[in-house]
């Protein structure tokens, strides 16, 4: 098992290592604080070797149809996709890879391996499916093999801290604890605060994925609030606190509980469905926490399992797939979207998923 890893870490820096200085490299990146430290530890690691800054685009999972004609238009030499489960989008890469070489880097539930002539798939569940390694502790691990990205330690933290689950990346916990003088748990240091300004600022819309993948190239850990466009951050994450506060207040009274799954109905002008669902899953760790609510015609949903008896990804999936909708995850933390009309069907389907034992 062990030596499957090494060979799969070899073809990723393998990839990495053979991208010339004049290659045009196109990132793509899931839009939430892994997806964005992701990116930046990337960005970082090609400016330290000599490569182009890439074309960076922020992406949602599954990724939007007009991608392909996005990435097109730039004529890349190498398209690395990061912190997105581009194996469940394989029209994508049949059609991406017959104009280039592309590389995933990626931790969620394995669809398909996809390693091929001119693609290399990393992911840590392929040897082993209950693995939980952040993007970002990936990406540090692999670009460190190449070059000393220790100064940007702390960017792979936010990243991990960002994700949650740190308990298969014991040996970056250690490192940053005592690089940076940390305490555990990391959720609630400097890192921690961070990852939620992520969180926080996507969720007002104060600064785009991109922009923030810019504050974080130009920050360090001791300086960051100090950085450019990093007080409308700071902004958001007040702000966010504050309704916050107000739902959880709001999600211990109308909250349902129907067996093992708590069900609660957002009603906010910002997008908390996430960060909700991990707040309120802390008081029902071995219960199915989904958050939804309704956006036009569709309807969004969150769903966190702290204590892993739950496979949050894929009940979430087979429900969201039985009323044709998408859905999927890891197993502590997944998401759904299905047409507002199919809402109550899915919400049954869940319900006989997650109790049926």
């Amino acid at each position: 098992m062990i030596f499957y890893q090494l060979i799969r870490m070899k073809k990723a820096v393998d990839f990495l290592n053979n991208i010339s200085e004049k290659d045009d490299i196109v990132v793509v990146f899931n839009n939430d604080g892994d997806g964005i430290c992701s990116c930046v530890l990337l960005n970082k690691f090609l400016a330290k070797t000599g490569r182009k800054k890439p074309y960076i685009i922020n992406q949602p999972m599954p990724m939007d149809k007009n991608i392909i004609q996005r990435i097109q238009t730039t004529v890349p030499h190498k398209i690395i996709f990061l912190d997105i489960a581009a194996d469940q989008q394989q029209n994508v890469l049949k059609k991406l890879g017959g104009i280039c070489d592309i590389m995933i880097v990626d931790h969620h539930q394995i669809f398909k391996n996809m390693n091929s002539k001119n693609i290399v798939h990393y992911n840590p569940r392929m040897e082993q499916h209950d693995v939980y390694m952040s993007t970002s502790y990936c990406v540090y691990k692999i670009c460190s093999k190449l070059s000393d990205m220790s100064e940007d330690l702390w960017i792979a933290g936010v990243g991990m801290v960002s994700d949650y689950n740190l308990n298969d990346s014991k040996d970056l916990v250690k490192s940053l604890k005592e690089k940076y003088k940390l305490s555990e748990p990391l959720y609630g240091t400097k890192l921690g605060r961070i990852a939620d300004m992520i969180s926080s600022t996507r969720a007002v819309n104060a600064l785009s994925c991109e922009q923030m993948v810019d504050v974080f190239e130009k920050a360090s850990l001791e300086n960051f609030e100090e950085t450019k466009n990093a007080d409308k951050m700071i902004e958001a994450r007040d702000t966010i606190e504050k309704e916050m506060a107000s739902l959880l207040q709001d999600a211990e009274e109308h909250s349902e509980k129907i067996g093992r799954i708590v069900f609660y109905n957002i009603k906010s002008k910002f997008n908390l469905g996430s960060s909700l669902s991990t707040k309120i899953s802390e008081g029902y760790q071995k219960n199915l926490v989904v958050i939804y609510e309704r956006s036009g015609n569709r309807i969004k949903a969150s769903a966190r399992n702290q204590a892993k008896n739950i496979n949050a990804g894929r009940v979430m999936q087979k429900a969201a797939n039985s009323v044709g909708g998408s859905g999927g995850g890891h197993e502590a933390a997944a998401g759904a979207t299905v047409s507002a009309e199919n809402w109550e069907k899915f919400r049954e389907e869940l319900i006989k998923l997650v109790n049926k034992n």
